[in-house]
């Protein structure tokens, strides 16, 4: 088949709006000089905004069926191609009528199937899921995945220079926030991370949203080491560039991970509950799980621990994070020599 316009739906969260634009780059080599639409929350529209071959990001904005429909309404017939990569209620009510064609991940079993249709995911998907992403392409003929891919303004870079110091020994971003409770790694754990990177000379910044001062409030209250910037304050493109800039992200299972991994910075990620192998970080990063029978347990986290102990992150170490931490900012200073 032929296709000039295509749609690409994936509106939430940041994480996996991240990693859907591995699509792009075999997508346009299958399809070259197409142009691609892209239907996302608001927020991350300036991430998507400028990449190559993406020549318009749609907002959709939150509250249920309504907004859903009308954006439905001003797309309907315009694209040869969809590509539906929320699978979700919401996303089948954007992108029906849009294009003659809509492909979406493959199910592998009708009890898949009926929990898409209720908006959950299948259970625990082993693939990462940029594999996952490229499946829907399969039809196609398109390989899959390509690299991670973000739109950086310069106003989100001059955003990002300001906001970070000059001077001084190595940046270590520490990400303590998650959505779910179950994917967060004790405060004091970070403290004491930060705390021993910072005595080796590390700069330690927090990263994060706005949804996570109450996770920088306590990992602050418990640090010795001063805290040289704080990027809570920065929308998400100037807080993507400003993890451009830092040596190395010790982080949950969360967004930032996959910020980071697009703008090329190592990543050390603490999985507990969620799949390394679904969402971990490509090389150099690494993802840091202690491998427990009973995790993964679940696709997103939760806010308990099925099994009432959450000794997948409780049992983790600070020393081992510091060691590892450790590890990868050397790993980075020899290959930038």
């Amino acid at each position: 088949m032929s296709a000039t316009k295509i749609l690409i739906v994936r509106y939430s969260a940041l994480g996996d709006v991240v990693l859907a634009t591995s699509v792009l780059e075999p997508l346009l080599a299958r399809f070259p000089g197409a142009e691609v639409e892209w239907v996302t929350d608001a927020a991350y529209a300036p991430l998507l905004a400028g990449l190559p071959g993406v020549r318009a990001v749609h907002p959709l904005e939150r509250g249920g069926a309504a907004p859903a429909l009308a954006l439905r309404e001003r797309l309907r017939g315009r694209f040869d191609l969809t590509l539906d990569l929320q699978h979700k209620v919401r996303s089948a009510l954007v992108s029906h009528g849009a294009a003659p064609r809509r492909l979406t991940f493959r199910r592998r079993s009708a009890p898949g199937a009926v929990l898409a249709l209720l908006g959950t995911d299948p259970p625990l998907a082993r693939a990462h899921a940029t594999v996952l992403y490229a499946e829907a392409l399969a039809p196609l003929g398109v390989a899959g995945p390509g690299r991670l891919q973000l739109s950086l303004s310069p106003t989100a870079r001059a955003l990002a220079a300001d906001a970070l110091p000059r001077r001084g020994g190595p940046l270590v971003a520490i990400a303590p926030g998650a959505r779910w409770a179950t994917k967060r790694w004790p405060a004091e754990r970070f403290a004491a991370v930060a705390d021993a990177l910072a005595a080796d000379g590390a700069r330690i910044v927090l990263a994060g949203g706005p949804g996570d001062r109450e996770a920088f409030q306590a990992v602050r209250a418990l640090l010795r080491a001063p805290v040289a910037a704080d990027l809570s304050p920065l929308p998400v493109d100037a807080l993507a560039a400003a993890l451009a800039r830092v040596q190395l992200l010790v982080a949950c299972d969360s967004g930032p991970v996959h910020l980071a991994s697009a703008v090329g910075t190592p990543v050390l990620a603490l999985f507990g509950p969620t799949s390394p192998v679904r969402w971990g970080p490509p090389p150099p990063g690494r993802a840091f799980s202690l491998g427990l029978a009973c995790s993964p347990c679940s696709n997103h986290g939760a806010e308990f621990c099925p099994e009432g102990h959450h000794r997948c992150l409780a049992d983790l170490g600070a020393e081992a994070v510091a060691a590892a931490a450790r590890a990868l900012l050397g790993e980075a200073a020899a290959a930038s020599r």
